[in-house]
């Protein structure tokens, strides 16, 4: 889904010549550099190391997206803190739909199948390439004269997609346990797809300090399903984790939410498989 946005400065890309886009993570970097191949010039918005949820906005955040031309986010109230910058930055007003001159947004979450908001789609390859679909039509309508390449582009990041699909899928259907508890509730699309269980989230919303209650939930179920390891996040240092870990005698191991990360065309991939390995380590021995 993309939509048009105008500036009245005349963007770097038009006086250039050169494409430049802008995503907001690290995800949708890596799909939108294997789409755009060697023809733009894409930069993210979000640097590496920091989360979408406690991002602040900079004045610099404003010049970016004043001089791309295309603008690549995930949706979902993910970044809502975007709509701020796009209304506040100077020259910037919404025009005709078409969007031919001015800056394409697109939300990346058009035709996903969502759960209650969550805007966690990219742990689902299956979603990813949706996302890959919606960053390739949106390229394509600011760069019509290359638009086959994006078209051949997209099609092979596509089958490496569900290459890395059919690769997890085969790998997991062999796991006896499938429950596990991770930080937050980040994990519902990746675990929808291969048949995983989501047992507990230590953190349900981001940000905020679960109750004492939502602990002590948390410890039940724990208790109850036998698991023997949680799992946070490589990007925070959690003193509740550590506590439950202490009380129940677990491990604790590290699941990426892939909100941020190194911004490569191969981050993506390596990065799922990454929590895969880890996953399976955990919960193939669970079953011991």
């Amino acid at each position: 889904m993309v939509t048009g946005l105008h500036a009245c400065q005349q963007n770097a890309t038009q006086n250039s010549g050169e494409l430049r886009v802008l995503t907001t993570i690290a995800p949708l970097y890596s799909f939108t550099r294997n789409v755009a191949g060697d023809l733009a010039h894409v930069d993210n918005l979000i640097p590496s190391g920091v989360g979408p949820h406690e991002y602040s906005l900079s004045p610099a955040d404003a010049r970016k997206v004043a001089g791309a031309r295309v603008l690549v986010t995930n949706g979902l109230n993910l970044e809502i803190w975007l709509h701020t910058l796009t209304s506040a930055a100077e020259g910037v007003r919404k025009t005709d739909s078409s969007g031919e001159h001015g800056l394409i947004v697109v939300d990346t979450s058009a035709g996903t199948e969502v759960f209650g908001n969550d805007p966690h789609i990219w742990l689902s390859p299956g979603n990813a390439i949706i996302q890959v679909k919606n960053i390739r039509d949106a390229m394509i309508k600011a760069d019509p004269g290359n638009g086959q390449t994006y078209r051949e582009n997209a099609a092979i990041y596509i089958q490496r997609l569900e290459d890395l699909d059919n690769e997890i899928r085969e790998e997991i259907k062999t796991w006896k346990t499938k429950k596990f508890v991770a930080f937050h509730s980040a994990f519902k699309y990746f675990a929808r797809d291969y048949g995983l269980e989501q047992a507990a989230v230590i953190q349900e919303t981001p940000e905020i300090e679960p109750s004492p209650k939502h602990i002590a939930h948390v410890m039940e179920t724990i208790k109850s399903t036998g698991i023997r390891a949680i799992f946070t996040e490589p990007q925070y240092s959690h003193k509740i984790v550590v506590s439950i870990a202490g009380d129940l005698d677990l491990e604790i191991y590290s699941l990426d939410t892939l909100e941020t990360g190194a911004l490569s065309k191969e981050w993506y991939e390596d990065s799922m498989r990454s929590n895969v390995s880890i996953l399976k380590k955990v919960l193939n021995r669970e079953t011991e």
